[in-house]
């Protein structure tokens, strides 16, 4: 008995798939959906139904050339207005060539409403323009015959006259608070008389300060662009010597101390003095040095040094003189106080 029940339900569920089957087949025969509903169509906006009709509503027919007008596209007969795409009237030749286009934000349809609207402000381009064009509008008719679903139907065109623009209100009047000589218009034969300059009381003080601080001025601005010679040659020398003494104070990381520091001492010497170019060696730097009046003992002195880094560059590995940095510095000081 249990095999006998299990067998009559496994064919009672086969009957019923098989019912559902045949049911689901009428259904679709008997409402098939196009191949593609929404392939791309001229003037086609998504638009179903049997009897879709569109026409153009506007606010008034007469503008003037600068306003504009709301011109409202109402779809009625169509199952689906929620769906509907607002048709773009600045890609139409017709529309774009006669208006500056707006679109307004139209709210959507409601649900169940029997039509859609889509308005635009239209500013008319000059003043031939005499009528809103018709639009095309297709739709989708899934009750018509094979091959003839796509159905057009039209918004036919709406004449407006286009008026001269609207004259502009004159602007406010400023008002006026000045003297009223200022306004009078002199007339008679004085207009043409000469009349003798007479200086104010601000005249005099103005010529008797005005050339001193013309001159001060002009000092001062000159001196500016152009450093006297005596600071520009204190400025050239103390970083000359800073550099000097910088250099001597790095020399025990160059290859050849001495040699590093005799350098900066004689390139210190030439920037402060203005020694002959031939003048290399010790005895010739410190006989030019007296001639261009330095004490003899600070001659001596700079000669003595230079000797010193002269031999403590050829000595023997080892006997190089590590006062040698703290010598230089202090005779930069030195001639520097000098």
């Amino acid at each position: 008995m249990a095999r006998e029940r299990w067998h009559t339900s496994i064919l009672r569920a086969g009957c019923l798939v098989t019912c559902l089957l045949i049911v689901n087949r009428q259904s679709s025969i008997a409402n098939p959906e196009p191949p593609d509903i929404w392939q791309p169509a001229e003037h086609f906006y998504k638009a179903q139904g049997s009897r879709v009709k569109v026409a153009w509503t506007l606010d008034r027919t007469s503008v003037p050339e600068d306003e504009e007008l709301v011109a409202t596209l109402t779809v009625k007969g169509a199952t689906n207005p929620q769906e509907i795409v607002r048709p773009d009237l600045k890609k139409l030749e017709a529309f774009e060539s006669r208006f500056v286009i707006t679109d307004n934000r139209d709210p959507p349809p409601a649900a169940g409403a029997p039509e859609v609207r889509f308005s635009y402000r239209l500013r008319p381009r000059n003043r031939q323009v005499t009528a809103v064009p018709t639009l095309k509008f297709a739709y989708y008719d899934r009750s018509a015959p094979e091959g003839k679903q796509y159905q057009t139907t039209q918004a036919k065109f709406v004449s407006i006259t286009v008026t001269p623009p609207r004259p502009k209100p004159p602007p406010p009047a400023i008002p006026l608070n000045e003297p009223d000589h200022l306004f009078a218009v002199a007339s008679g034969p004085r207009v043409l008389e000469a009349r003798p300059f007479v200086p104010g009381d601000w005249a005099w003080p103005a010529v008797a300060l005005g050339g001193p601080l013309a001159a001060l001025g002009w000092y001062v601005a000159w001196r500016r662009v152009f450093p006297d010679a005596a600071r520009l040659t204190r400025l050239r020398r103390t970083r000359a010597a800073r550099r000097a003494i910088d250099a001597a104070r790095r020399s025990g990381h160059a290859a050849d101390p001495p040699g590093t520091i005799a350098g900066a001492v004689l390139a210190y010497l030439r920037a402060r003095f203005p020694l002959p170019p031939g003048a290399v060696t010790p005895t010739e730097v410190g006989a030019a040095l007296a001639e261009l009046g330095l004490p003899a003992e600070e001659c001596e002195s700079v000669a003595d040094f230079l000797r010193a880094c002269d031999a403590a560059r050829f000595a023997p590995p080892g006997e190089t003189d590590p006062s040698l940095a703290a010598s230089a510095e202090a005779l930069v000081v030195r001639l520097e106080a000098a």
